[in-house]
């Protein structure tokens, strides 16, 4: 399985997140919602972690780093089905994902292209695997959502996934 290194949003953001899942839940798109995932972004993915060493590096990551103020002020789709809110262009954002990477790059192996710092696009999902006949409809309820929300991404964790199991989580700058 998969492991992602996510940021996870604060309480009030976390919140306008799941209600969107929910609104999407309600038209039958439930994959988020059902997940146990936390409303987050992403930084990496790799196929394989040296788990021990990754945790103990990701501590340190964490107190180093302090909390980033982010908001979304749009929705977007990715081919596969994917649905997803987009932030509004975050320097310190794309920093950290850039540190990220070549900080943690020896203890993961097999990081997916789609997240590499050349070709990352930063986004919080609503809706994965939606069925290629149903994306304009979940697009359409992500659309009605008030935006912008906006908060910050006020924790960071290792998780592994499909399904969802989180390996490890810190807040940020404690």
């Amino acid at each position: 399985m998969p492991y992602a290194l996510e940021l996870e949003l604060d309480g009030g953001a976390g919140a306008a997140v799941r209600d969107l899942w929910r609104a999407l839940s309600e038209v039958g798109v439930t994959w988020m919602a059902q997940s146990g995932a936390a409303p987050h972004v992403s930084l990496a993915i790799w196929e394989t972690i040296d788990r021990p060493r990754f945790e103990v590096e990701l501590a340190r990551f964490a107190a180093e780093t302090g909390p980033i103020g982010i908001s979304f002020d749009g929705v977007g789709t990715f081919p596969g089905g994917t649905v997803f809110l987009r932030p509004t262009p975050n320097r310190a954002l794309d920093a950290l994902q850039r540190h990220v990477h070549a900080r943690f790059a020896a203890l993961g192996a097999g990081p997916w292209d789609y997240y590499l710092p050349e070709t990352w696009i930063p986004h919080c999902t609503l809706a994965m695997d939606v069925p290629p006949g149903r994306v304009s409809e979940a697009l359409a309820v992500a659309a009605d959502a008030p935006l912008p929300i906006t908060g910050r991404l006020e924790f960071v964790g290792i998780v592994e996934f499909r399904p969802v199991r989180v390996l490890a989580r810190y807040p940020l700058g404690a």
